[in-house]
C-alpha cells in the first residue's frame, strides 16, 4: 500500500469514526497505538477508545481497560481498568475477564482476592479462554480461591492443553 493510499485510508477511518462508527473508532485508535498512517499517540488511542467503548463496543472496552491498567496515553487506574474488563466481559470477550481474574490474583493496585480471581477465571475458562483455564487448573491444583480439586485440575489442564496450552501439557505428563 503506498504512503498516499495508506492517507486516503486513514482519512476514510477518521470520517467513519466521527460519524460515530464505533468500529472505526477502535480502529482509528489501533491506528494510534500502532502508528499506523498517524503519529503514535495513546493518548489520541484513549480517546477514540472511550468513544467506542461508550457505544458498548467490546474490543474498544478491552483495550481502553488495557490503558488504564498500564497507564498508556492516561493516568494508571486499576479500578476503571477493571470495570473497562468487566464491561468488555459482559459483551462477549472472555480474555477480559481473565484480565479481571489476574488482577486480583497478582494483586495489582488491588488487594489480593482469590476468591474473586477464581470465579473470574471460571468465567472465562467456561467461555473458552485458554488462559484462564490454565490459571483455573493451578488455582483448583493449589486449593487456591476455592477447595482443592485435583479432578477438576486434570480436567481443565486438559481443556487448556487442547487449546493450546504447552504448559498445560506438561502438567498432564
Amino acid at each position: 500500500m503506498s504512503k498516499s493510499d495508506r492517507s486516503a485510508s486513514v482519512d476514510e477511518m477518521i470520517k467513519r469514526a466521527e460519524c460515530g462508527d464505533p468500529v472505526a473508532q477502535c480502529t482509528l485508535a489501533f491506528y494510534y497505538i500502532e502508528g499506523r498512517g498517524v503519529k503514535k499517540d495513546p493518548a489520541q488511542a484513549a480517546v477514540w477508545y472511550e468513544r467506542a467503548a461508550a457505544q458498548e463496543n467490546a474490543a474498544a472496552q478491552y483495550n481502553l481497560g488495557d490503558l488504564y491498567l498500564r497507564g498508556s496515553g492516561v493516568q494508571r487506574d486499576v479500578t476503571k481498568a477493571i470495570e473497562l474488563f468487566s464491561k468488555a466481559a459482559e459483551n462477549g470477550d472472555h480474555d477480559a475477564a481473565f484480565c479481571v481474574g489476574l488482577i486480583y490474583d497478582r494483586a495489582d493496585g488491588v488487594e489480593q482476592d482469590l476468591a474473586c480471581a477464581f470465579q473470574w477465571y471460571k468465567r472465562a475458562a467456561e467461555n473458552g479462554s485458554a488462559r484462564a483455564q490454565y490459571d483455573l487448573a493451578v488455582m483448583y491444583r493449589e486449593g487456591r480461591g476455592t477447595e482443592a480439586d485435583q479432578e477438576l485440575a486434570q480436567h481443565w489442564f486438559a481443556q487448556a492443553a487442547q487449546n493450546g496450552v504447552s504448559r498445560a501439557q506438561m502438567e498432564l505428563e
